[in-house]
């Protein structure tokens, strides 16, 4: 098992607008998706929130959905 962390604090992706207004999520592409993959983006309100993109196999994120503990501590009421 492998976990690999990325991020770039210097590419602003929320503020990024192409003619269609700024982005309401970001992605990486599918040439750098893996098991065990987390990106990490600055997030859109800014100031201390972020993004994050986690690519996990199926059966690992039904095992994360199932444990209670974990979800209470992820999820917002």
């Amino acid at each position: 098992a492998a976990l690999a962390i990325s991020s770039s604090p210097r590419f602003d992706v929320f503020g990024n607008d192409f003619g269609w207004g700024k982005p309401v999520g970001v992605r990486s592409g599918s040439g750098d998706k893996m098991n065990g993959k987390v990106t990490v983006f600055e997030g859109p309100e800014r100031e201390g929130s972020m993004s994050l993109e986690v690519c996990l196999a199926p059966e690992a994120l039904e095992r994360l959905v199932a444990d209670h503990e974990f979800m209470d501590a992820v999820s917002v009421p």
